[in-house]
């Protein structure tokens, strides 16, 4: 979150006014670096001097943070407007009256980056909040949990950088900050200590300056003050925290009597004597290697409406960015940003067109194979295309190896697959080592890990996402996996201790590779329950299968083709008329199967419904199909996540029953197949009674053996039993 300014304004995700269409034949020009590239009015001069400031201010960030140092960031695209003038062109809201006049913005939005920047502002350093903010986006990546107080502080200190020919100056104060202390009382340390993304001093404006004020103080005489001699303190802070110290431990530790600190902070305050620290300045990068061009109408208008796009203004980003692809129909950054725009809207059969034409102009785009990987990956009750989607992901892998976010999701994908877990395992750990701090990451390596029967290290993973988590939505998705493995150990009788050996990573498929299966993690939600006369029944052969996002099946019936999706967080049963062949997955073991459905109509067209049962009747040579059980995939597009519960019936004649305590073992004679059942408390077993029983408890140790019976179990593999006993139906 950036602080409101006097004469600076920021916003991360602003939504804001846009020209329908810019000054047709105004000169822009584009210069690129490695990490840059800039699009300015200015003239090339001064887009160059641009360009090399940014990289040296990169190159001083960069050097403050050693772990990012070794990783490469995201790239930014600057647009460096020459005047105030262009600046209202672009944000006339913020020339009303009353309103403070922005000398730049920084906004984001699904890995894509974009700073507006006016050349001529008038201050010393009028970018410092545009550097506090990509200060934020160089750190967050690797410490995405700090202390609010550090991060914000950290960010004001070095946001405040300034950068000459002869020299870098790094900490001087700032006098707006200055003036805020001058006008209010500071933040008990205590209470300042404990700010977080909810709290009043984080998010009310009367609050939020002294904030920002007393953080960079704070930080500035931990860091600098007295010789810097107390920068020993904030690293026994840090270090603290690190190793799972409260926040109250930690200060203790590191700062001891905490009003003796805020003593010495006001002093501090009062005295004014803020040094900074002084060096050379970073090299400028050699002119031959900035990428110079003039641009066309078409690419100044894809750019601005890029922008536009990617602040959420999606309504004025649109207009520009048709007549962007109007104007140059093989324009493939204008269809991207078109397409990105059209997704935000849900737009999702054109945004898939945009994104598509895009790729086929260049299909050596990284950014835009994996917007159609996440796009496909979103499409809640229709089937994308899997292949597509991972030949996306590949591509974008190929074009640009150290973008993380296709990594973490084709290790998922190849997980739900089923298949080649050891690159599975490669492509989730290479996201985490890209960017160790981020929970989606580490979340995704814990299903992997998961998948290959790991627990152990599953588990290590999925706590250090929780650790990383950044919002209560990632929190909560940890929570629901860490439910998921507990689910799989009780159940099936999984030991979440075993080595990290366990399940050898050559392993492809069987039995070895199993992973707690999504059933297992479904009996911590609470059932769907269905109102029978809303529900409708179909048969038919499965001709389409997919399972990111969910499960979505396309059903060739008498009547016509039907789609139906399972929503998100419902149950899902599903019944086999015969025993696989090994483990039943429905995403792989589905398509070309008989199948009898029932669901609810989502629209009146009576084509589209939400999947609530599946009875698998056979396929062409009556093989039910078997392939390895397989957790939810992740879900890209912030929808909860869903864990289909695969659970199977057999009706036949109970043959054996043996108990040892309350543990039970019983063999079900269904006809063609045998079952091999087994129950970890009988006397906590459901049973119904179709038949009159001696007066008395029906004792199912002793009672049930030779009588016919319908028995519901979950099924599970690595077990010499065939399923895990959830009800029983004495018939006769």
């Amino acid at each position: 979150m950036a602080r409101p300014l006097t004469f600076i304004a920021v916003c991360v995700a602003l939504f804001f006014a846009f020209p329908v269409s810019g000054a047709k034949h105004e000169k822009w020009v584009e210069v690129r670096t490695t990490n840059f590239i800039v699009v300015s009015n200015a003239g090339e001069k001064q887009a160059r001097k641009t360009a090399i400031r940014f990289e040296q201010i990169r190159e001083v960030f960069r050097r403050s943070i050693a772990v990012a140092s070794a990783h490469p960031g995201p790239p930014i695209t600057i647009l460096a407007v020459k005047d105030e003038d262009s600046m209202r062109a672009l944000l006339p809201e913020y020339w009303a009256k009353g309103h403070a006049h922005p000398a730049g913005i920084f906004v984001e939005n699904l890995n894509q980056y974009f700073a507006l920047v006016q050349l001529d502002a008038p201050g010393s350093n009028p970018y410092n909040t545009i550097y506090h903010e990509y200060y934020h986006s160089l750190t967050l990546p690797y410490f995405p949990n700090l202390p609010l107080w550090v991060a914000e502080g950290l960010a004001e200190f070095w946001g405040n950088t300034e950068v000459s020919d002869s020299e870098t100056k790094m900490g001087e104060a700032d006098a707006d900050l200055i003036e805020e202390l001058k006008q209010s009382s500071l933040i008990p340390l205590d209470v300042l200590f404990k700010v977080d993304q909810s709290s009043p001093y984080y998010n009310e404006d009367h609050k939020t300056s002294i904030f920002y004020a007393e953080s960079w103080a704070l930080i500035h005489y931990l860091m600098i003050g007295d010789k810097a001699a107390h920068r020993p303190m904030l690293q026994a802070y840090l270090d603290a925290l690190s190793r799972g110290a409260s926040q109250d431990e930690a200060s203790a530790k590191a700062f001891g009597d905490l009003r003796k600190l805020q003593g010495a902070l006001s002093g501090y305050v009062r005295n004014q004597s803020f040094y900074y620290l002084k060096s050379p300045p970073p090299p400028e990068i050699p002119a031959n290697e900035l990428q110079v061009r003039e641009l066309s109408d078409a690419e100044a208008d894809a750019y601005r409406g890029g922008f536009c796009a990617v602040a959420g203004k999606t309504q004025t980003a649109k207009p520009l960015l048709e007549d962007a692809v109007k104007l140059d129909s093989k324009l493939a950054l204008g269809y991207q940003y078109l397409g990105f725009a059209e997704y935000q809207d849900g737009q999702k059969s054109e945004a898939l067109a945009d994104f598509t034409r895009a790729i086929e102009l260049d299909p050596k785009n990284a950014l835009t194979r994996y917007l159609r990987a996440y796009l496909a990956s979103t499409q809640a009750g229709a089937i994308g295309n899997d292949k597509q989607l991972e030949e996306d992901l590949r591509a974008a892998i190929a074009a640009s190896p150290n973008f993380a976010p296709p990594y973490g999701v084709l290790g998922v994908y190849l997980a739900v697959q089923g298949e080649k877990l050891p690159e599975a395992l490669a492509f989730a750990s290479k996201a985490v080592m890209l960017e160790p701090g981020n929970s989606t990451y580490r979340l995704d390596l814990a299903q992997v890990y998961a998948r290959m029967n790991r627990y152990a290290d599953a588990r290590n993973a999925a706590s250090q996402a929780r650790e990383s988590a950044r919002n209560p939505q990632q929190q909560e998705e940890v929570k629901r996996f860490l439910a998921f493995l507990q689910a799989a150990q009780s159940n099936a009788g999984n030991s979440l201790s075993a080595p990290s050996g366990e399940g050898d990573e050559d392993t492809d498929t069987g039995d070895k590779s199993r992973t707690p299966s999504a059933r297992e993690a479904q009996e911590t939600a609470p059932s769907d329950a269905h109102d029978s006369k809303n529900l409708h029944a179909a048969t038919g052969l499965v001709t389409d299968v997919s399972c990111m996002n969910g499960l979505k099946i396309r059903i060739e019936t008498p009547t016509g083709p039907l789609m139906l999706a399972l929503t998100p967080g419902a149950q899902l049963r599903f019944r086999l008329s015969s025993k696989p062949s090994g483990p039943f997955n429905p995403c792989t073991a589905l398509k070309g199967q008989r199948v009898s459905v029932e669901y609810e109509f989502k629209d009146s067209s009576a084509k589209t419904g939400s999947l609530q049962s599946v009875t698998v009747l056979g396929g062409a040579d009556g093989d039910a199909g078997g392939a390895p059980n397989l957790p939810g995939a992740r879900r890209l597009g912030g929808e909860r996540p869903s864990h289909e519960t695969v659970t199977s019936a057999a009706e036949g004649t109970v043959e054996q029953v043996s108990c040892t305590g309350n543990e039970m073992l019983l063999k079900l004679d269904a006809g063609e197949a045998s079952f091999a059942l087994h129950a970890r408390d009988a006397s906590r077993v459901p049973v119904e009674k179709d038949v009159a029983f001696d007066a008395g408890d029906f004792q199912i140790c002793s009672q049930l053996q030779g009588h016919s019976a319908k028995i519901t179990f979950v099924v599970v593999d690595g077990k010499t039993y065939d399923g895990e006993i959830q009800s029983v139906e004495v018939l006769k």
